[in-house]
């Protein structure tokens, strides 16, 4: 049985209707489940022991979802921890501490959305998030490259936040660069967005990392990934780590601007 499908019976098991009360609709806890996977995924650190990922994990989820959770918040979070162990085990990852999940009201997330922080944290030790390097912005000239290159994440990572958004529906999409420089550039399927000229999408610019962010189409919904990135990747002004486009986005990666237009 997989981690995810046991999660999801192990829950179930909790109290009687489980689902059936508590989730009827919005956040589901199967997508929690995969954005700790994801998350965990993402934001690796190589060390002496091998590759270590978070072991703490901050959701922030709007009032009414957490309200819908209610009394089951407790048995979610050993779940979730759950979920982070085993993946960690099968994958032969490393855990400094015990692992953490945590959960915080926003008051500008929408319900059936979330966002998500995790570090690092040593039992009786905390971290803080190293701040991102400053660098001089240039003129931004995205170029397409036909080879697609396979998505490495830069080593300086910033760890950055999930939120779920919106829905688009198209096979191809234009990236159109703000400020009347460059050339729009049409992508399909799964396009990789960086500063090395072997990305299917090249943007020379200093704030840009070597392989930034990944764009990919499934049945027609278009998503963007920062790739951990050292400046990050914003949606229409919010940075994100893993979001759903929607015609007329606006993307930010480093000081480049963008914006993500469906193809007719």
């Amino acid at each position: 049985m997989s981690i995810l499908r046991d999660f999801e019976k192990r829950l179930e098991g909790v109290v009687e209707g489980f689902f059936a009360r508590a989730f009827r609709s919005g956040l589901q806890p199967v997508e929690l489940a995969k954005a700790v996977q994801r998350y965990a995924g993402n934001y690796q650190q190589v060390g002496l022991d091998g590759v270590i990922v978070p072991n703490v994990y901050r959701f922030v989820i709007a009032k009414e979802d957490l309200d819908r959770f209610g009394g089951y918040v407790t048995p979610l979070q050993r779940e979730l921890a759950e979920v982070v162990q085993r993946t960690a085990a099968d994958r032969d990852w490393r855990l400094k501490g015990p692992v953490r999940i945590e959960f915080e009201e926003g008051e500008q997330v929408r319900v059936g959305t979330y966002e998500l922080r995790g570090k690092v944290e040593a039992p009786g030790a905390g971290s803080q998030p190293k701040a991102a390097p400053k660098s001089r912005p240039r003129t931004p000239a995205p170029r397409q490259h036909a080879p697609p290159a396979k998505p490495t994440a830069d080593a300086d990572a910033d760890a950055g936040a999930t939120r779920v958004i919106s829905t688009a529906s198209s096979t191809s999409a234009i990236l159109r660069p703000l400020g009347g420089t460059g050339e729009p550039q049409r992508i399909t399927a799964r396009a990789t967005v960086g500063r090395l000229p072997d990305c299917d999408v090249t943007l020379d610019d200093a704030s840009v990392s070597r392989r930034h962010a990944e764009l990919t189409e499934t049945n027609g919904t278009w998503e963007i990934s920062d790739l951990g990135s050292t400046n990050g990747v914003k949606l229409n002004g919010e940075r994100v780590q893993t979001a759903r486009l929607a015609d007329g986005d606006r993307l930010e990666l480093g000081n480049v601007k963008l914006t993500f237009a469906l193809e007719d």
